[in-house]
């Protein structure tokens, strides 16, 4: 009798049992054949109680699991279709609204923008990827009145602060007048404005010579620091106590702006700090070279080379004086167009309700 022949006369008698081991083994009759197959691993048409009842808790979670899933994907895609549903609803507003032309998108300090205004610049100039420039979508409505806004903005912030811009031309010509002023005097106009809000700019921009004592732990820099304040020669104690990669330069690290030297920020900042002749505090430093891991620098300022201040090496700084009186407008959009955001300085759409 063919061993599947024996299974089907055993599942007809009702249970077979016998002794493996100890353990009992029977097949049941209300088990599916299916299932017994996948349980008899070692093909030999019998399976112990205990195999089938792990088996029933696996498909019993992997079933949890499956419907778990299918809720899940369920619910996403009944909040995708409501979403989609709302925007479609903001969608229909907003285009109320950028359907006459005769209404007000948006206010600033010192005008407004029309709708009229933001339809006539799409049609004038459309986006590369906008499908219909006579019929915008809202996307592509907020975004050209943000870079409309935008302009507009740094025309009023560059009147405030004295540098004349007309606003009632068209947008070629407001922007021609804004380039104008930043690639024109105002550029020197934001630097020294730059320099009385923050003097160390003026240090970044001017070449710092530079020796520095490195050696390996704070008691060894409070050491060498010490011996140049007695008045030794720096470039002997940087020979005498330095780390041997660091040594055989007399500690001499060389000229340039503080923010190409390599130092890291807090080396910089400690270098502002710190007048000609001066040492700066110990800075520590993880390193591989030094036998404690670490590597702590003494910064030496030799001499500052005050007659080649560079500003535009660390510039330009137009852009950033103007943006700053840029962030304290207030500008108003139609609700249904969008809200203004002060920090980016643009317009976004609606939030969904």
């Amino acid at each position: 009798m063919s061993r599947r022949i024996l299974l089907l006369a055993l599942l007809g008698f009702g249970a077979f049992a016998c002794s493996d081991s100890g353990n009992v083994v029977t097949i049941h009759t209300e088990v599916l054949q299916e299932d017994f197959e996948a349980v008899d691993a070692d093909d030999d048409g019998v399976v112990t109680r205990d195999a089938l009842d792990a088996a029933e808790q696996d498909a019993a979670l992997a079933a949890e699991r499956e419907a778990a899933l299918a809720a899940e994907q369920e619910a996403l895609e009944a909040e995708q279709a409501e979403q989609a549903e709302r925007r479609a609803e903001q969608e229909a507003l907003a285009r109320t609204v950028f359907e006459d032309r005769s209404a007000v998108a948006a206010e600033f300090p010192g005008g407004q923008v029309t709708v009229a205004q933001v339809r006539d610049s799409l049609a004038d100039s459309p986006p590369q990827t906008m499908g219909d420039p006579q019929n915008p979508t809202h996307e592509e409505f907020v975004a050209r009145l943000t870079s409309m806004l935008q302009l507009r903005l740094a025309a009023v912030a560059l009147e405030e602060l004295g540098f004349p811009v007309d606003i009632d031309v068209s947008d070629d010509d407001i922007n021609a007048q804004v380039q104008g002023h930043l690639e024109g005097s105002f550029e020197e106009f934001a630097q020294q404005r730059s320099i009385a809000d923050d003097p160390t700019i003026e240090r970044l921009a001017t070449p710092h010579c530079v020796s520095a004592l490195a050696v390996a732990s704070e008691a060894d820099a409070a050491a060498a620091s010490q011996r140049v304040r007695a008045g030794e020669v720096l470039s002997d104690v940087a020979a005498a106590v330095n780390l041997p990669n660091l040594a055989q330069s007399g500690g001499a690290i060389g000229c340039g702006l503080p923010l190409d030297l390599g130092f890291s920020n807090e080396m910089v900042l400690a270098l502002l700090d710190t007048a000609p002749g001066e040492l700066t505090e110990p800075v520590v430093l993880s390193s591989a070279d030094s036998p404690t891991g670490e590597l702590w620098v003494v910064l030496h300022l030799d001499s500052l080379s005050t007659d080649a201040i560079d500003l535009s090496a660390i510039g330009p700084f137009a852009g950033h004086v103007l943006t700053q009186v840029m962030f304290t407008y207030e500008v108003g959009i139609d609700p249904a167009l969008g809200t203004w955001d002060t920090d980016s300085l643009r317009v976004f759409l609606p939030p969904l309700p």
